[in-house]
């Protein structure tokens, strides 16, 4: 929540109109957070994560887009260059999924997973503020980065 926040903020910065699904660390369900996105037709959908494994060694940023949704890949390439330099972690690459956020917003759309917080080492790097700047300013970048290209 405290990287979307600064997300938000660097983009108003910028004029950019956000729209978030949540403002506080509460739950919103998948269907919610799309229907949300669709009724206040967004041009973009861009979720922010953290990402989980069993093994404490997984580790690294990845970015995904909906199967065969060329604008949905266009979105999560233009924010993964800029996320990847920010981060310094592992490139996991850009890869299409089937998530419900990135199936049912009518809108390019890209789900983001920052890093490991099943990872010792990645979970200090999402509570720090430094990080969690850096990596907020890359996304930001990479949206409006998007928004100039489209």
């Amino acid at each position: 929540m405290a990287v979307v926040l600064k997300i938000e903020e660097e983009l108003r910065r910028h004029e950019v109109q956000t729209v978030l699904t949540r403002t506080k660390d509460t739950f919103v369900s998948l269907k919610d957070r799309a229907s949300k996105a669709n009724e206040v037709d967004a041009k973009i959908f861009v979720s922010i994560h953290c990402n989980s494994a069993a093994n404490e060694g997984a580790n690294g940023t990845e970015v995904y887009y909906s199967v065969g949704s060329t604008s949905g890949k266009l979105l999560a390439r233009t924010i993964h260059s800029p996320l990847i330099r920010a981060t310094g972690l592992s490139d996991r690459g850009v890869k299409s999924a089937r998530f419900y956020v990135l199936r049912h917003t009518r809108m390019p759309a890209t789900l983001v997973e920052l890093a490991f917080i099943s990872n010792p080492n990645e979970e200090e790097l999402l509570r720090s503020e430094e990080f969690q700047a850096r990596v907020a300013g890359a996304i930001a970048a990479g949206v409006m980065a998007y928004l100039a290209e489209t």
